[in-house]
């Protein structure tokens, strides 16, 4: 085993890789999830006849419905990558600073989540000719969400987790 292998703990290798997969995988269904359940809550569009226009709809012209998938889940890998140099790289002998990198980074993916939340669902609920403008913005306001989401975590962490006497 290498050097940095060795010195990281078990259980934050696991917290990086679930980490990492929680944000891929959350960062692409997350559109199509939102999509689907503005369908069926808000439209009362019963579920079978919903997913089958999502099916429909998923790489249909003028809807592209994939493309926004995409669009929305590239900060996301952003973040993955991220969680996998930046917490799958921290020290174990030093627990406070890995702990503190964690929330940072869990704040980041949750600023993340609730802005993109919150625009697919404006969108959809309240169609318009320039809401498609939205969906071209979001990533590069994913991108800017993220630094203050990281940094208002860390400060959390910093403010709240309790210091370990050496």
């Amino acid at each position: 085993m290498t050097d940095i292998a060795q010195q990281q703990s078990p259980r934050l290798r696991m917290m990086a890789r679930v980490g990492v997969w929680i944000s891929l995988l959350g960062g692409l269904l997350l559109p199509w999830i939102i999509m689907l359940a503005v369908e069926i809550l808000v439209r009362a569009i019963p579920y079978p006849r919903a997913w089958r226009s999502f099916t429909l709809h998923l790489f249909a012209p003028g809807y592209n419905l994939f493309l926004v998938g995409i669009l929305t889940a590239l900060p996301f890998v952003i973040l993955a990558v991220l969680i996998l140099f930046h917490l799958g790289a921290a020290a174990a002998h030093n627990a406070l600073i890995a702990h503190r990198r964690a929330l940072g980074l869990l704040s980041a993916g949750v600023s993340m989540v609730l802005i993109a939340g919150w625009v697919h669902v404006e969108v959809l609920i309240h169609p318009d000719a320039q809401g498609a403008f939205a969906y071209f913005y979001l990533p590069i306001l994913l991108l800017m969400i993220l630094p203050f989401g990281y940094g208002l975590g860390r400060a959390l962490a910093k403010a709240f987790l309790p210091r370990l006497s050496s």
